[in-house]
């Protein structure tokens, strides 16, 4: 029986992923190749924003006051969170 290298749990259905000739589950191989989404910490397989050095689903990519869904490029970042314009400006303009 196979079992993943990092959480040592038996694989679900036999089925790993590869990643440098070494079996994993499918979110320790997303972990290791640095594509688990930032907000919700799932495997990233579809669309992607990359802000602020982290990745995310575009749904996850969102305010830190308001949580609406943000766009790569049109956010405001402090304390390392990103912000709408609005929200930006109303707790820190």
């Amino acid at each position: 029986m196979l079992f993943p290298q990092d959480c040592r749990q038996p694989f679900n259905g036999g089925s790993f992923f590869d990643h440098e000739g070494l079996p994993y589950c499918e979110t320790h191989y997303h972990a290791k190749r640095g594509s688990l989404c930032y907000g919700c910490h799932k495997p990233i397989t579809g669309r992607c924003v990359t802000a602020m050095f982290r990745k995310y689903h575009p749904e996850h990519f969102t305010c830190s006051f308001c949580l609406r869904q943000l766009n790569k490029g049109t956010f405001k970042e402090q304390n390392d969170k990103p912000y709408c314009h609005n929200c930006f400006e109303k707790l820190f303009g």
